[in-house]
């Protein structure tokens, strides 16, 4: 909730889905050391009627800040009680403390920023929470997780943009010891294929993800890449229409966080969306983006 506006069209999703009843909302953690992407994450979950949905931040070493467009001033136009970053709660801790409390099996994680969250997670040691380690609790509480990142078949650019290269020692060690299925979705001229933002103009002005929109682009609402909307469907509802799945192979990541899929060594447990299925509209994806970017709590 920081470098780019489609993280908060992401989270007005997922509340329209939660509010569907097609999800439950256990978290929203944030992956950015900006000291305002906390409180706007709670604004936005405030206006939707989940003022009380956990919101932890990265707290060790890693981890990273690109600046925000938008955060601060969303945080201070609309209400919510999160402090900034350094009075925030740790997200591995949180993180330790909902895993456990959950089914064996039933969680899954949507990731559709910065992968340090995930790498403290898994290097977690047991603790009060639980006697399992992060990498033990992960295996037998999570059964999916969505990850948002990055270009695929690869993107070897080694320039720092994107959610696997400017904290790229953290995105190494997340996937490379994550223990559970990864769904890896693509963005780049896919996301763009599919881009939505402008009908945001349609919501009251006192709706913060509009508003985060304006400010992104300096005043008017526009459309955007979908990148993190396709993440969240993923993670809703599944792998299958409208999507292309690519089941084999895995995601070599490379130490600067660039990253290419080798078909040819096979990880069950690494798949990728990076199309849509043959014969799909993608009109048929972006009306149903729209759909719940547009969703009003009641």
């Amino acid at each position: 909730m920081e470098s780019d506006c489609d993280d908060a069209a992401c989270l007005a999703m997922l509340h329209a889905l939660a509010d569907r009843g097609e999800i439950e909302l256990l978290g929203t953690m944030i992956s950015a050391k900006f000291p305002w992407s906390g409180p706007c994450a709670d604004a936005i979950n405030t206006y939707y009627g989940r003022p009380d949905l956990p919101i932890g931040v990265p707290k060790g070493k890693a981890g990273i800040q690109q600046g925000s467009k938008y955060a601060e001033q969303v945080a201070k136009q609309f209400p919510h009680d999160c402090p900034l970053y350094d009075d925030a709660p740790d997200a591995t801790r949180l993180y330790r403390q909902l895993l456990a409390a959950q089914p064996d099996g039933s969680v899954t994680i949507l990731t559709v920023g910065d992968l340090t969250n995930l790498r403290y997670l898994i290097e977690s040691e047991a603790d009060e929470i639980s006697p399992l380690t992060g990498q033990q609790l992960v295996k037998k509480k999570v059964a999916h997780w969505v990850c948002m990142g990055s270009r695929y078949p690869a993107d070897l650019d080694p320039g720092k943009w994107g959610n696997f290269k400017p904290d790229a020692e953290s995105t190494v060690k997340a996937i490379e010891a994550w223990p559970t299925k990864i769904t890896f979705t693509g963005g780049g001229k896919f996301a763009e294929l599919i881009s939505t933002g402008k009908r945001l103009k349609e919501l009251p002005q006192d709706n913060p993800v509009r508003r985060v929109y304006e400010l992104y682009f300096g005043g008017n609402v526009k459309d955007r890449h979908s990148a993190d909307q396709i993440a969240v469907m993923v993670a809703a509802r599944g792998t299958g229409h409208p999507w292309k799945l690519v089941t084999q192979g895995h995601n070599h990541i490379f130490p600067n966080g660039t990253h290419q899929w080798e078909v040819e060594t096979d990880n069950p447990r690494h798949q990728y969306i990076s199309a849509l299925a043959d014969g799909v509209d993608p009109q048929e994806v972006i009306d149903s983006f729209n759909e719940l970017m547009l969703h009003q709590p009641k």
